[in-house]
């Protein structure tokens, strides 16, 4: 590659000369120079020097003579077309007819310059590098265009979430994979329809395209979808409008399936209205014994309202006589260990003392970490109670059998009715059953502790 030397200019280039002359090169060059150019360049006078220089690198400009031994301004101009570069090719030459001329433009040649007469020269380089230049910026300008169209194109049409847009009167104009998917349609089942034949309630369709035709955004509306196969799938809907010339052209509607969440949320609903009628108390705590959930069976139970106890420690249920029992319970529970119908004593908010059974169970998060204590208690104190006066009845009656000598040997007798067996194998009250073998004789009354128990109307107000 040649370079002019001892010249500074103030505008540099490549020009790629297509000529057989070295001098005649030499003098465009000259040429140049006195019009500001100080190019870098190389000559070229074959097809094949041609193209070794076009893959070399990039060239402004191309100067080509017309006629050369064995080359030629048309050849030149079939190789440019050939590889499909668009680069100003100027041709400077000797007397050329008008015809060939006119031939050698129409083959795509810029302009046309006559060695004899150079003052033309660098107008016509400025001119084509001008013109080249914004050439180059439309081409890049819609390459970009090209490319943006190519991207949004991708982007609907692979997107992960479903996405369509439907004209004002309702009818799907285009949906992608994602939305067909969802729903199990094929194209032609989805696209044309009016959307209002794929919402489960009525009148949801016509909700939304007068919002957006009000030029409301909507933003998570929930919706009921119908699959292809009956399904239903909860929906919520993100959507806005194009507009054009104040008239709606089409919606832009994102279509995110949340049926899991819906159902989790229904399952959680369903959970809780369970835990929230059950008589039993069911209470939610951190590790330290906080306490952050607590349900009418805990406030029948203790006698707090869920505002008294969320929020403080579950300590206040404690007996003052048993400090140890929440820390060694709670360093089991850290060990994801569940404890089971362990039996204890609680507090109640107005100083009772109650004897309860309690579950305990570990809550972990997602990572399987214990983060809490779940406890499902129940209160015992009656059943206790009953277990104590059956001890105590058992102890008496076989006090008083002791001490009935016409009786001897061993009486079967049942645990929970009291039932005696005689003899012949039937069941008979105790009463009966020493009335019949004895001389003992029974008067019938009833403790003042059955009477509160059984007949509470009246001892209402007794102390």
């Amino acid at each position: 590659m040649d370079v002019a030397d001892g010249v500074t200019m103030s505008m540099e280039g490549t020009i790629l000369f297509v000529e057989d002359s070295e001098d005649d090169t030499q003098l465009l060059i000259s040429e140049l120079n006195r019009g500001g150019f100080a190019p870098a360049f190389e000559r070229v006078d074959s097809a094949a020097k041609l193209l070794s220089a076009l893959e070399r690198q990039s060239w402004d400009v191309i100067l080509s003579d017309d006629a050369m031994p064995g080359f030629s301004s048309l050849a030149a101009l079939e190789v440019l077309k050939e590889r499909g570069h668009d680069i100003p090719f100027i041709v400077v030459s000797g007397a050329i007819g008008e015809e060939a001329a006119v031939t050698v433009m129409k083959a795509g040649a810029r302009d046309y310059v006559a060695k004899d007469d150079l003052t033309g020269l660098v107008p016509s380089v400025e001119r084509e590098l001008r013109d080249a230049e914004d050439r180059r910026a439309r081409r890049d300008a819609e390459n970009a265009l090209t490319r943006s169209r190519q991207e949004l194109e991708n982007f609907f049409d692979h997107a992960p979430l479903g996405i369509h847009w439907e004209g004002p009167d309702g009818t799907i104009l285009r949906a992608n994979e994602a939305e067909l998917n969802l729903l199990g349609y094929a194209r032609d089942e989805y696209v044309g329809h009016n959307i209002a034949e794929f919402h489960a309630d009525d009148g949801v369709s016509t909700d939304i395209l007068k919002r957006l035709k009000r030029g409301e955004t909507l933003d998570g509306y929930e919706a009921r979808l119908r699959c292809k196969d009956g399904a239903i799938k909860h929906a919520a809907i993100n959507a806005n409008a194009l507009w054009e010339n104040g008239r709606l052209i089409h919606s832009r509607t994102f279509t995110r399936d949340i049926t899991d969440r819906r159902q989790a949320q229904a399952a959680l609903a369903y959970l809780a209205a369970i835990v929230e009628s059950s008589e039993d108390a069911i209470i939610g705590k951190t590790l330290d014994g906080t306490i952050l959930t607590w349900n009418s069976g805990a406030e029948e139970m203790y006698g707090y309202s869920a505002d008294e106890v969320k929020g403080r420690s579950f300590s206040i249920l404690v007996p003052s006589y048993r400090p140890y029992e929440l820390p060694q319970i709670y360093e089991q529970i850290k060990r994801g260990e569940r404890i089971e119908r362990y039996e204890t004593v609680r507090v109640r908010k107005d100083g009772r003392s109650i004897e309860i059974s309690l579950t305990l169970s570990p809550i972990k998060n997602a990572a399987g970490v214990v983060i809490g204590v779940s406890a499902i208690e129940r209160d015992i104190t009656a059943r206790k109670a009953e277990e104590a006066e059956r001890l105590k009845l058992i102890h008496e009656l076989t006090d008083a059998l002791g001490k009935i000598k016409t009786l001897k040997g061993l009486l079967p007798i049942c645990s929970s009715c009291k039932k005696i067996r005689d003899d012949k194998g039937y069941w008979q009250k105790v009463e009966s059953f020493i009335s019949e073998h004895t001389e003992v004789e029974f008067t019938h009354g009833i403790c003042p502790e059955c009477v509160r128990r059984v007949y509470p109307e009246y001892t209402l107000g007794q102390k």
